[in-house]
């Protein structure tokens, strides 16, 4: 049996998401995986080319690499690492390396240790309030982040390296001006892009066309997210793969309206969505959603589903080795995979059945790439809210048509609110209409006391 590069590749790849996946339940002691390694680079020399033996030689070598590339993301807790400190009282300096996470009645901010490796969760009043590169003097008791009841927040704030948690403490500014010029740069973008929103829209409109945009749901009423958990449609307002790639599809068919093909648009297109992940301050969630949306328009453009298993592979593998943390504990990555699944495999399939729909404004695309794209992640969104709605079918059939055509709206009166903001106020209240349906569809169909039972 002749075995090709392609199949190699593919396979190895595989492994090493199968050795990330057993690593993040299972602690596998060093010496084990060493001689797993040792003896599969041993077979792979002594193997025939191509040969059967010499793929199974790969995925059991790469199967270790997963497992290896987990273990190594894992810190040492020693002297050196601020987490040896945790039930202690400690003073240290830090700096604000992310971005504020505004709540109602506090801040919350990552800090990243001066002197010392890691990073602490800080809880802080409302004011006075710190900017990204801010440096500051804590003193606090840190403690570990724990589990709060189904949810393992230890593992969520793990995937950001945050190890120590700083709930009440005194804080005291000591410098600005610290953090990435880059970063810093971005931040500055997406904070235009807010205050652009907010000047467009009034609220809650603009609050949730920041949720569908940017994924910024704290800015939305806890009556409203009620309602869309209720209705069975948060997943629209959790920005992965599937927001892009709507995004990426409108636009799309943006410019084929406006005369150019399919290949012709891949580039402005792409362009969109880099514009699209720097106004959203660019967190790793939002990068790796940007490239499963390129992956599913590359599909799109080339016309290769077939094909597209092994490029899938491989960036899921190329991921994995930057943060292999995200397999298992980050519900974002898990979304924008199986939504570039939906889109590359199963919307051909859907097109099939909508031939009878009309094209105008790309409404049989939009409609059967949202499907897709939903039928693939209910499943996933089902276990991580622990709710069946029974109106669910309902209401994504009232609510997903409006969704892609919201956001190319949306998304366009933000950019020329940017340019020139009355022209941004002018196409925003095309959006302020769909945003309101939306909304009321939901309110309207969440009002049964009967809309969902708890899983």
């Amino acid at each position: 049996m002749m075995i090709r590069k392609s199949q190699i590749i593919f396979y190895s790849c595989l492994s090493f998401i199968f050795g990330v996946g057993i690593a993040s339940f299972i602690d596998i002691p060093w010496l084990v995986i060493y001689f797993i390694g040792l003896a599969n680079v041993i077979l792979i020399i002594l193997s025939r080319p191509k040969s059967l033996l010499l793929l199974l030689a790969f995925c059991s070598l790469f199967f270790a690499l997963g497992i290896f590339r987990y273990q190594l993301s894992i810190p040492a807790i020693n002297e050196n690492h601020i987490a040896f400190y945790n039930g202690q009282t400690i003073t240290f300096q830090g700096i604000v390396n992310d971005e504020p996470d505004i709540r109602k009645d506090h801040v919350k901010y990552k800090v990243k240790s001066i002197d010392k490796k890691g990073n602490v969760l800080v809880k802080a009043s409302l004011f006075p309030q710190y900017q990204y590169g801010d440096a500051l003097e804590i003193k606090c008791k840190l403690s570990a982040p724990e589990p709060i009841e189904d949810f393992r927040y230890d593992k969520y704030l793990a995937l950001s390296n945050v190890y120590s948690a700083c709930y009440r403490g005194r804080i005291e500014k000591i410098n600005s001006g610290q953090g990435n010029f880059f970063k810093t740069i971005i931040f500055k973008i997406k904070n235009k892009v807010i205050a652009v929103s907010g000047q467009i829209l009034p609220e809650p409109p603009a609050s949730f066309l920041g949720g569908l945009l940017w994924g910024a749901k704290k800015g939305l009423p806890e009556d409203i997210l009620e309602n869309f958990k209720r209705t069975g449609v948060s997943h629209i307002i959790a920005v992965s793969g599937y927001n892009i790639t709507i995004i990426a599809v409108a636009l799309t068919n943006l410019f084929i309206g406006l005369g150019l093909s399919r290949q012709k648009a891949f580039l402005p297109v792409v362009s969109g969505i880099v514009f699209f992940v720097v106004i959203t301050g660019s967190p790793a969630s939002i990068i790796r959603a940007g490239i499963m949306g390129v992956v599913a328009l590359i599909s799109q453009t080339l016309g290769r589903a077939a094909k597209m298993h092994h490029t899938l592979a491989i960036v899921g593998f190329l991921m994995l080795v930057f943060n292999p943390k995200v397999l298992i504990w980050d519900a974002g990555f898990q979304l924008s995979f199986l939504s570039t699944l939906g889109l590359i495999y199963f919307s051909p399939v859907l097109a099939k059945y909508a031939k009878p729909l009309p094209s105008f404004l790309s409404v049989k695309e939009s409609l059967t790439t949202t499907l897709s794209a939903i039928i693939f992640t209910a499943p996933l969104i089902l276990f991580q809210f622990g709710r069946f709605s029974i109106v669910a079918p309902i209401a994504n059939l009232l609510i997903l048509p409006a969704i892609p055509l919201n956001m190319a709206v949306g998304f366009l009166a933000v950019v020329l609110g940017l340019i020139w903001l009355p022209a941004g106020q002018i196409i925003g209240y095309g959006s302020w209409v769909i945003l309101t349906y939306v909304l009321k569809v939901a309110e309207m169909l969440a009002h049964f006391s009967w809309s969902q039972v708890a899983i």
